[in-house]
């Protein structure tokens, strides 16, 4: 991720920054199934429509964290090396994929699709 590369200052040892996209971190929002069920539908309704709006600011603003990052990275001289095909990097873990992916395939299917 560009900001943990930059930010945690990594860019200042190491002068390449691949954009494997390996990696994604949610921010995920939880919530109590027992505390929930105490709300009014009203209620829940709003939390969810609040969730969705701040879901939706977050990832303006993570956009944006990465966009700086990047540009803070080329400016020092850091080369950020973009990688169009990921065909190599599937193939090396498809061992992996061959052994686990077919109990996970719904999850797998849903990840791939996003």
């Amino acid at each position: 991720m560009p900001p943990s590369y930059v930010f945690s200052n990594h860019y200042t040892a190491a002068k390449h920054f691949s954009l494997t996209e390996h990696l994604i971190v949610p921010e995920v929002l939880v919530f109590s199934k027992r505390a929930w069920s105490t709300l009014a539908a009203d209620d829940q309704a709003l939390i969810r429509t609040l969730a969705r709006e701040a879901q939706m600011e977050e990832r303006g603003l993570w956009n944006t964290y990465e966009q700086q990052a990047m540009e803070k990275a080329k400016a020092v001289g850091c080369e950020i090396i973009e990688i169009a095909d990921k065909t190599p990097f599937q193939n090396a873990v498809k061992p992996v994929w061959d052994k686990y992916g077919p109990k996970y395939q719904d999850m797998i299917g849903r990840i791939q699709s996003a």
